[in-house]
């Protein structure tokens, strides 16, 4: 589990990490007229591509729930562990706890890793799934118990380095979208409700993984995969249902209690855009990533393709046999 709770005092060594925590049940009542469910409260994508547009039904959930319990009694799996969630005093943004079936179920069906219980690995995917979750349904900063409330900071490709105030007065997408430029993602006309709406109809759900963990606390690297299958609409330009996956790289310094305090993301945020905008197709994409996942080498760096060297802005990173991905 994610051990946010653990009465540890010092920080662990070794790779085996088996730590206690809370969690809850999904919240069963009604949600919000501003959202269909609980389930469905950023991402209000339909399923699958059927035309409408819309989210799911409450009919259409209830079998998802059930395939969600079959699926994990079939295959013994467990369910991703998100802490935090049974504080009665929380300000929820939407009335209520999150219920994240829907996510889980496309979670354990469609990851690529599966980490052994009480691992590193899976101890930083909670760690960043319950990150997630109070950011995105949790009012009150104050209230997030997975950062360092006086010490958390975070940036993406370079960007801007918010601090935990102002990490959550802008919004997720906002930090993570911060150094593209302007004509991609416009960050200074964007507020943190217009920045999740913009993504409100392209995915049913968009679970998340660690792929890789390379370095125990207090500094944690890792790499990590996003994806959902794009079934709605972004910026008016209607998914066929074609898997949109983004793949990157983290580091993040943790406490002795396990909580982030610096967390710095790495990935190619203008590929993920251009998909969704139809600008690219998405076996132009990631092509690093596929290769290095099939034992072809590293991400990070590959060797210059015959359009990089005809780039004159690729010229000095041609001289030294390698440009970035």
């Amino acid at each position: 589990g994610i051990g946010l709770r653990t009465q540890i005092t010092a920080l662990p060594l070794s790779r085996n990490y088996t730590m206690s925590t809370t969690n809850t049940e999904a919240n069963a009542e009604a949600a919000p007229s501003n959202v269909p469910s609980l389930a469905q409260t950023h991402m209000q994508g339909p399923l699958e591509v059927n035309g409408s547009g819309k989210a799911l039904t409450k009919d259409e959930l209830e079998q998802v729930k059930e395939k969600l319990k079959a699926l994990k009694l079939e295959r013994g799996l467990k369910e991703p562990v998100r802490s935090f969630m049974d504080d009665t005093k929380t300000k929820w943004r939407f009335g209520g706890p999150p219920d994240y079936s829907l996510t889980n179920y496309l979670y354990l069906q469609q990851r690529t890793k599966v980490h052994k219980e009480g691992s590193l690995e899976q101890v930083v995917e909670n760690l960043v799934k319950t990150w997630e979750m109070e950011r995105s349904h949790k009012l009150d900063y104050t209230e997030h118990k997975s950062v360092d409330q006086k010490n958390f900071r975070i940036s993406a490709n370079g960007g801007k380095i918010y601090n935990n105030k102002e990490a959550n007065q802008v919004g997720n997408y906002n930090v993570l979208l911060d150094a593209c430029p302007a004509k991609l993602w416009d960050k200074a006309n964007i507020s943190w409700e217009k920045s999740h709406d913009m993504f409100h109809t392209a995915f049913a759900a968009f679970p998340w993984e660690v792929l890789e963990v390379f370095s125990p606390p207090p500094k944690v690297a890792f790499t990590w995969r996003h994806w959902g299958n794009f079934t709605g609409t972004f910026e008016k330009n209607q998914g066929n249902g074609q898997l949109v996956e983004m793949f990157g790289f983290g580091t993040a310094t943790v406490n002795s209690k396990l909580q982030l305090c610096d967390v710095e993301i790495f990935y190619n945020a203008e590929e993920f855009i251009n998909v969704l905008r139809g600008t690219k197709k998405v076996d132009e994409v990631n092509q690093h990533w596929a290769k290095a996942a099939s034992g072809g080498g590293c991400p990070f760096l590959h060797k210059a393709t015959s359009s990089e060297k005809n780039d004159p802005k690729e010229e000095q990173k041609q001289k030294k046999g390698y440009v970035a991905a």
